[in-house]
Formats: structure tokens, C-alpha cells, sequence
């Protein structure tokens, strides 16, 4: 017989653990999330998380699993040995002492424990005569053992736990007790077996914006007291862009765990060394789908040590204050298997949800039903943005979404405490073009925006015609000549700069780029993204001239991305809503109240009828209203576009002596944080293309040879043009065929 349990074994770097140490790090751990969180959950319910804890893992008590965790001179003869094994979440609720634990807790009780410990591992469906054998035959002779190490467990073991743990939930009440208890039990194993901290402590971020505003010789503004003012409730709040609604959020969330949310991952990092680098804050996490590649830059930059650790610490949610892309958060409202943990989080943390308008209606509708969730277990949301479409605050109303929406929005004042007007708004009937632009004049700061890459590079071919410079940025640049064009461009855009330059760009700079240019030519998308655009113009200053600084073109018929088909990149109904009421301010000065007027009369459930956006929301919003927990195997995709990373044939040819060096390297490393760095190289020379042009590039025999990385992953080689001022062009490249 073994001499003691092990719940893990031995490792390169690790020691074996038993049964009675990992749950003793479970039990630790919880202490400390009770000490930092008290009010996170009852006290009847920290019983219930302590005994989850308590009794998760003694199910790892049988043969065949410490045969598996012992070196192979100590195993013993396994009497079952044609059995297949039984998940020992499954067999930790046969050790579970129903009859004595009855006494102390109700029959809801129980059952919400045994579930929460019989599914804190997702397995495949039990078998249950094979269980039964194991629990009446095998299981026996581990009492004694268990109780040696402290366990208290059934005298008698019998088959008898099946009624208990059914997934099927009485009432919402019970659905969210259990969804607490497993989530809060899964966060606690996670760290415990990674040896990571459960949660870091709060910091106080009132006293930390007071600090920075003192600094600055700013006192807060009428948002930032408000919110000061109003932590405990759910807001909905519609502000002036550069209002200072970061400091105002932070104020909010207080001495609370916090959770800021943001569409795009460039604003993420930036936000992100924002907080770090100018308001002090520790223990930010970073969280997105190059969180261990931006750590690393920073840790570099830093000169600090790269931990691995911090990642998963991150990606556990310990840290006080994450900041994060949306769909690493709110896809918990597909309540797939394992979704509890990330919903448990939210029952005692405040989420910031900023520019809600810019989401897809896919996701702004995982966006209302995932409030809804939180709300109903506990926790709390701010919603910040420029523009509120009235359909989602229709949605929040009908699903009894309890918020606050203050009438009176906050707007940027001037100097003398008025109102600052920032935008003067000419629409062109017609199609943006280079002629047109140059003869409304091209002094100053120039900013185009349009719909499409292909528009973007035809319109830098028109102004090569007529010897006009100009610098171009979208999504089809390799890494490493992106990041070289959003640095130049973000030069440009600053305040304190006074050179001139046109930079032509799609919606790419819509929220992603910091900057601040003195006039904007656009082809019109839709209301809310023209009104993000127009954040890149006169951004914290006030225009005082009689002269339009934005100019709108609608196209003759349509601008590019837009068409009666479902190839149209903007929803095409939406496109015509907003031409039609954009036109009654043609020619004058907008205030942010214009702005938020023009949302109010586009984006209701009534003027959307028969759009595209509309439907999809609907439809989003029944599929996932009526879901059963568990009913859906995988994770929801929040993603509305599939892309694939490749490598352009002729950026490949300039560079394969770098590109194979570095992926030579990377197959002979075996530190973690080098790999990082040579995989981090490698994506200097990628691009994404959408999956129909990589079929359309597979269909053609365009891909060469593929990088391979390792045995899972490569960059494929694609005979598209590509150039360092136009970027990723999908014409054959006829010259790299013969390369």
C-alpha cells in the first residue's frame, strides 16, 4: 500500500505534492480571498466554499491515480486494471460524508457543494457502473490513509451520490449559487496548483487620482466627482471624448477590484502604461492575445525579470485591476463547461465598459446579456461612452437590467465654462477623392479615413499622380512596418508637433491611435464611427474658424465598404439612416449634443427596423437568453472576422536569412522567455489576411513552403505583393512565382 497520497507528482522543478498539502494551499488561499473580499459571499456560502476546498480533490484517493502519480517501483497491483479510470472529481463526492454534513446544511446546500466538487474538472460523462465499482471496491481501502492525513470522510462508502449532482437547477437562485461555489473553487485550484497568489490587495484608487490631479493642479471635474460620489450604483454614463473618464472609472471602482474593458488591443497597452507609467498604479494586469508578448517588451524595457507567473496570475483575474479586450471576459454568457470562474469574478468586481459603441451587435448583445448575469450575481458595471445607441439602453430596460443613466450628459467645457465646439461638418454628396481633397486644402494636419485597405491604397496611387506625399496605415502592414507608421503618425498627432503631413487610414484610427489632427476628409461608414473619427480632429481644442474641419463624403452612390449585398462592410440600412439625418446638420458647427441627438434618431429599435445590425442583435439576444447552462460544448467565438497570419513571398525572400536564424534558434531553446522572444521576432515579418483570402490564395497556388515554428504552429508563404509604403496588396505577385 502507498505511504501517503499524492495529488501531483514529481516534476523536473517541482516536488511531489500530497493530498493534504495542495488542499491545505487551497484552504490558505481561501482565507485570503475572505480577508481581502468578506463580502463577496455569505457566510453560509464561505461554509460552502470552505468544504468545496476541503473535499475537492480526496477523489485522487484511488489506484489508479496514485499509480499514475508515483514513480513506478512504489505503484501497486491495480485490481481494476481493465477499467478505465473515473474522474476523481466523481469519487471525491463517494468520500464526502452526506449523512453527517445533512445536519449542517440544507438540501440546496449539499447539493450546490456536491456539484461544485464533482464538476470542478470538466470530463467526459460518467460511467456509472464502472464508478460503482471503483467507489464499493477500490475506494475502501483508502479510508484509513485519508483519515492518517486529517480527511474526514464516510465510514461506509456507497454508489449513492448521483441525486445531488444532476445539472439541473431548481430556480435562478440555485443556478447562481452553484456558479459562485464552482467559480470561486476553480480560481482557488488554478492558483493553488500554479502556486500563484489567489488575489492581490486593492489599492486605494481614490487616493491615487487625487495624488495624480493634485500633481497636475487639476481638481476633479464634474464627471470624476460624480462618480467619486455614486460608487455604489450601475451606471450608464455618455461623456465628451478627452473628459477624463479614465480617472472618473478609477474613482468608481474605488478600493474595489476593478475590470476596464476596451474594443482594441492597441488601446489596451496604452491605457494599460498609462495607469503604470503616469498614475503609479501596481499589480495592473494586461490581458488580451499578446498579453506575454507586451509583458515581455515591458519587462525588457524595465530591465526587470520576466516572470511566467505573472501571466497566469493575470489570466486567473488575481490582479486588482485588469484592463483587457472584452471577449476575455463577457464570452461566460455562452455558459460553456468552465465558465463559472470567470462569472464568479464578476460577482464581486466592478467592470468598466468603455465605448460600448464601437462593438459589433453580436458582441453588444453578449455585452446586455452578460450585464444581466452580473447583476444577478452581485456585481457591478459602468458603461462609458461618447454616444449611447437608445436600442441597447431599450434592451437593458426590458431585461430588468438595474442602472442608472443620469440625463444630462458630461461635455467638455472651454475656459470660460462653455461647452466646447470642436467640429465644423461639410457633406459631400460624392466620392472622396484626391482632387476634391486638394481643392478644399491640404494645409496643416491632414487626416483621411475611409471604409477599405483597397480604397486606402487607390488613394494614395491618386495623390503619387499628382506629386503629393503622403503617408498610408491600415491593417494589411507587416508587424514590424506598423509599428514604425503608428509611431509617425502618433509624432504627427501630437499637440506640442507643428509639422505638417496627409496620413491616409481606415477605421484602424477610429479608437486606437492617440492623436490630434487639424482637419479630417472621411467617407461616411455610420454615425457613431464617423463621430470616432472625428475624435482624431481638434481633440482637446476648441475650432473657432467659419470653415468646415470635417468633411463627410456619402459616395456616388455609396463609399467604399458600403453596398445592397451581404459583402457590405457596413450595415447598409444603417448607412442610409445615417446619411439621411446627418444631412440635416450639413454646413455647421456640431456640439457634442448634435452628436448624441443624431445617435438618439438612428440607433432605436424603431429606426432600425429590417437592418442587418438589428437582426443579428435580436437573434444573438434569443440564442442566448434561452441557453441552457452547459448546453454548448465550446466557447462561444466573439470574433466576427477569421483571420490567418502569413508571411508575403517577397518580405519572406528579403528576409529568410534572419527569418531561418531565428526559427533555428527557437527549435533549439528551451528557456520559456527566449522562445517568447524568437516567436515575437518572427511576428515582425507576419500579417493577417481574412480566412476567404487565404482559401482564394490556397485556390490560386499562391503559398510556397510554410515557416514551421514547431510541430502545431507556422506562418504560411503567400505570393501577394506587398510593399513597405502600400502594404499587403491581394494581386499575384508574378515575380515571386519564380523565386
Amino acid at each position: 500500500m502507498f505511504k501517503e497520497l499524492l495529488a501531483k507528482s514529481e516534476q523536473k522543478d517541482k516536488a511531489a505534492e500530497t493530498i493534504k498539502k495542495h488542499t491545505d494551499e487551497l484552504l490558505s488561499r481561501l482565507e485570503i480571498l475572505r480577508g481581502m473580499h468578506p463580502n463577496a459571499l455569505t457566510e453560509r456560502e464561505w461554509l460552502l466554499l470552505e468544504k468545496a476546498c476541503y473535499y475537492h480533490d480526496i477523489g485522487k484517493a484511488n489506484t489508479k491515480f496514485q499509480n499514475k502519480v508515483h514513480p513506478v517501483p512504489l505503484r501497486i497491483m491495480d485490481e481494476f486494471e481493465n477499467l478505465k479510470e473515473v474522474s476523481h472529481g466523481y469519487l471525491s463526492c463517494a468520500y464526502i460524508p452526506i449523512d453527517e454534513l445533512e445536519e449542517e446544511l440544507s438540501y440546496q446546500e449539499l447539493c450546490t457543494l456536491m456539484k461544485a466538487v464533482y464538476y470542478h474538472h470538466e470530463r467526459e460523462k460518467e460511467d456509472f457502473t464502472v464508478s460503482e465499482t471503483i467507489v464499493e471496491n477500490d475506494l475502501p481501502k483508502y479510508i484509513p490513509l485519508l483519515e492518517e492525513q486529517g480527511f474526514n470522510v464516510r465510514k461506509e462508502l456507497v454508489f449513492d451520490y448521483g441525486e445531488f449532482v444532476d445539472k439541473y437547477f431548481a430556480d435562478d437562485q440555485s443556478f447562481y449559487d452553484f456558479v459562485k461555489i464552482k467559480g470561486f473553487l476553480n480560481k482557488i485550484d488554478f492558483t493553488a496548483s500554479a502556486h500563484t497568489k489567489v488575489e492581490i490587495e486593492p489599492e486605494n484608487l481614490v487616493e491615487k487620482v487625487d495624488h495624480f490631479l493634485n500633481e497636475n493642479k487639476h481638481d476633479p471635474n464634474n464627471l470624476q466627482n460624480y462618480l467619486k460620489e455614486h460608487q455604489d450604483e450601475n451606471h450608464v454614463i455618455i461623456a465628451s471624448t478627452g473628459i477624463g473618464k479614465t480617472e472618473a472609472a478609477l474613482y468608481w471602482i474605488g478600493q474595489n477590484k476593478g475590470i476596464f474593458t476596451l474594443p482594441l488591443k492597441v488601446s489596451i497597452n496604452a491605457i494599460y502604461d498609462r495607469l503604470t507609467n503616469i498614475l503609479n498604479l501596481n499589480n495592473v494586469g494586461l490581458l488580451h492575445s499578446d498579453t506575454v508578448s507586451e509583458y515581455l517588451k515591458r519587462s525588457e524595457e524595465q530591465d526587470n525579470e520576466f516572470d511566467l507567473k505573472f501571466v497566469e496570475q493575470t489570466k486567473k483575474f488575481s490582479n486588482p485591476l485588469t484592463v483587457c479586450t472584452l471577449d476575455q471576459i463577457i464570452d461566460f454568457v455562452g455558459l460553456y463547461p468552465g465558465f463559472e470562474m470567470k462569472l464568479a469574478i464578476l460577482s464581486y468586481s466592478k467592470l468598466v465598459i468603455d465605448e460600448i459603441q464601437m462593438y459589433s451587435p453580436k458582441l453588444a448583445a453578449f455585452i446586455i446579456l452578460g450585464l444581466k448575469h452580473i447583476t444577478n450575481v452581485g456585481g457591478k458595471f459602468l458603461i462609458m461612452t461618447a454616444t449611447f445607441p437608445p436600442l441597447l439602453e431599450e434592451e437593458m430596460k426590458r431585461l430588468n437590467i438595474p442602472f442608472h443613466k443620469r440625463e444630462e450628459p458630461f461635455l467638455k467645457l472651454d475656459e470660460n465654462g462653455q461647452v466646447m465646439k470642436r467640429h465644423y461638418m461639410k457633406i459631400k454628396e460624392q466620392d472622396i477623392s484626391a482632387a476634391d481633397i486638394v481643392q478644399e486644402g491640404i494645409a496643416g494636419k491632414v487626416l483621411i479615413i475611409v471604409n477599405t485597405v483597397t480604397k486606402a491604397q487607390k488613394l494614395q496611387d491618386d495623390f503619387d499622380h499628382l506629386e503629393i506625399k503622403t503617408n498610408l496605415l491600415h491593417s494589411r502592414f507587416i508587424k514590424k512596418d506598423r509599428d514604425e507608421k503608428e509611431e509617425a503618425i502618433k509624432f504627427l498627432g501630437r499637440e506640442d508637433v507643428h509639422e505638417e503631413g496627409i496620413w491616409i487610414t481606415t477605421q484602424l484610427v477610429e479608437a486606437s491611435v492617440d492623436i490630434d489632427f487639424d482637419v479630417l476628409f472621411t467617407e461616411l461608414s455610420e454615425a457613431t464611427g464617423l463621430f470616432q473619427r472625428m475624435g482624431r480632429v481638434y481633440r482637446k481644442r476648441i475650432y473657432r474658424d467659419e470653415n468646415p474641419n470635417v468633411f463627410v463624403y456619402t459616395g456616388n452612390p455609396y463609399p467604399s465598404g458600403v453596398s445592397n449585398s451581404t459583402k457590405s462592410v457596413v450595415d447598409f440600412d444603417i448607412f442610409n439612416k445615417s446619411k439621411e439625418v446627418l444631412l440635416e446638420y450639413d454646413n455647421q458647427l456640431l456640439s457634442e449634443q448634435h452628436k448624441m441627438d443624431i445617435v438618439k434618431k438612428i440607433y432605436t429599435t424603431e429606426a432600425l427596423k429590417g437592418s442587418n445590425y438589428l437582426s443579428e442583435f435580436k437573434k444573438t439576444i434569443q440564442r442566448y437568453s434561452h441557453l441552457l447552462a452547459y448546453e454548448d460544448d465550446q466557447k462561444p467565438s466573439l470574433r466576427d472576422i477569421q483571420n490567418v497570419n502569413i508571411i508575403p513571398t517577397c518580405v519572406y525572400a528579403e528576409n529568410e536569412a534572419a527569418i531561418l536564424d531565428i526559427v533555428d534558434k527557437l527549435k533549439k531553446e528551451t528557456n520559456w522567455t527566449k522562445k517568447i522572444k524568437f516567436l515575437d521576432q518572427i511576428k515582425e515579418f507576419v500579417v493577417a489576411i481574412p480566412h476567404w483570402a487565404f482559401i482564394n490564395a490556397s485556390n490560386k497556388r499562391l503559398i510556397d513552403e510554410p515557416v514551421y515554428l514547431d510541430k502545431r504552429n507556422s506562418y504560411p508563404v503567400i505570393a501577394f505583393k506587398y510593399t513597405k509604403e502600400r502594404g499587403l496588396i491581394y494581386d499575384i505577385d508574378f515575380d515571386a512565382m519564380f523565386m
